[in-house]
């Protein structure tokens, strides 16, 4: 679409045209004055030597150019929507046009200015370039972290761009959803809502600056090497691991030398104090010589070895009194005996303690039981008024079905197995249930 100062103006007025207008086919004088607008022309205005008799023509975009639903000024327009926004951005393009969405104007600039031009467009010459991609050579390092791909450290470090020295998450990443829709062209905001979206904007500045800080200390501290991580934890594992996590939120105070020297002190500072300790252990135990440490040492862990086999005898005569727990203890040390001298033996089972007899004299429904049933109770461990219950369930369903499996027993009666069985049993036995004869 023309700019305002491009456009024809009207011969008589001056006014800068729009469509549709009159354009004189028989004036042969300057552009300008031969094209009048509708205003003048239905006035019928006469000025140099155009006559309201001569010829005329009506100029009008309203019909479709290259397809059916694109008016010729729909086509100016989005030409002009193009070169305002940029080809792509065709969701500001759409607002511009106001008669066409985004995937509209997409699909029909892509269509016929690009695919398919058609005359008269001009057609846009085949450029052929000779391109030849090089390989690019980088040598594998460990500081900064740049691990062969498919490796596993390249594995561990997922999330790690090494070539780019970046991260694919960054810090608050999702920060800058609250800028997309930000715009400054309206005019219609106040001076408060411009306000606030500056403070919006000074708020992202700080969040940019607080992920540069990050990085910088990563990068400083060789946060991101793990075999150097790896290596620093191992080191001082058994020294001052305790005191590593507590130090960690203070490094970024000392230079990466610095931090490295004074955590090697803390650990040279733990041994020193724990050699002390050592000697101080010597010299209470009457030590004054370094050649007698070893042989104290060799005693020392004979004295240890014998206070553990007395602590097994121990174990032994406190478990005298009870067989069947005596029995287990020895199966259990035998077995972890075994097991230290990679062997494997067969030792007898301990035989299973049996439960003592229930003593169910005066609970409920003590009276309501036979003999057999007392003493089927007491020796299943069962109350009475339970195994009433059971028994009324157990009677019910074989009246309905005429016989009662064992299967069916357990499913209606949900405790343990071996006693659902015993008092199915006795129950047959006894003629109260009907067997399945199947």
């Amino acid at each position: 679409m023309e700019d305002v100062e491009d456009r024809h103006r009207c011969g008589f007025c001056h006014a800068h045209l729009m469509e549709p207008y009159i354009k004189c086919c028989q004036c042969t004088q300057t552009e300008d004055k031969m094209f009048i607008c509708l205003h003048c022309f239905a006035k019928g205005v006469e000025f140099n030597g155009h006559e309201s008799s001569h010829a005329y023509s009506i100029v009008k975009n309203n019909f479709p150019l290259f397809e059916k639903g694109w008016t010729a000024l729909e086509e100016l327009n989005l030409i002009k929507a193009i070169s305002d926004c940029g080809y792509g951005n065709w969701v500001d393009v759409s607002h511009q046009l106001r008669t066409k969405s985004a995937q509209e104007c997409e699909r029909h600039y892509t269509c016929n200015y690009i695919e398919n031009p058609a005359l008269p467009l001009p057609e846009l010459p085949d450029v052929q370039l000779d391109i030849h991609p090089l390989p690019f050579v980088f040598k594998l390092s460990e500081n900064p972290p740049r691990p062969a791909e498919g490796s596993s450290v390249y594995n561990e470090m997922a999330g790690y761009m090494a070539a780019r020295g970046d991260f694919t998450s960054e810090y608050d990443n999702f920060m800058e959803i609250d800028l997309r829709q930000m715009k400054f062209a309206s005019k219609d905001d106040d001076e408060l809502e411009e306000d606030l979206k500056l403070a919006v904007l000074d708020i992202y500045q700080n969040c940019l600056k607080e992920r540069e800080r990050r990085k910088r200390v990563i990068r400083r501290y060789g946060l991101i090497n793990l075999k150097a991580l790896n290596y620093f934890n191992r080191r001082y594992d058994r020294t001052i691991k305790h005191l590593l996590d507590g130090l960690r939120v203070f490094m970024r105070l000392l230079s990466p030398e610095e931090y490295e020297k004074f955590i090697e002190s803390l650990h040279y500072e733990y041994e020193i104090k724990n050699e002390i300790q050592k000697l101080q252990l010597f010299r209470d135990n009457g030590l004054t010589l370094l050649r007698q440490i070893k042989l104290f040492t060799i005693l020392r862990a004979q004295h240890e070895q014998q206070r553990e086999q007395r602590h097994l005898l121990n174990d032994v005569l406190m478990h005298l009194k009870d067989e069947v727990a005596c029995q287990s203890w020895l199966q259990r040390q035998a077995a972890l005996d075994t097991m230290g001298k990679g062997l494997l033996v067969n030792l007898p089972t301990a035989p299973r303690r049996v439960a003592a007899p229930l003593e169910i004299i005066g609970l409920p429904g003590y009276d309501k039981l036979t003999s057999k049933e007392r003493e089927l109770c007491a020796t299943v461990r069962l109350v009475p008024e339970a195994y009433l219950e059971f028994k009324s369930l157990l009677l019910n369903e074989c009246q309905k079905y005429g016989c009662l499996k064992l299967a069916q027993a357990r499913q209606l009666i949900k405790i343990d197995v071996n006693k659902t069985r015993k008092i199915y049993d006795f129950l047959c036995t006894e003629g109260v249930l009907n067997k399945d004869p199947l």
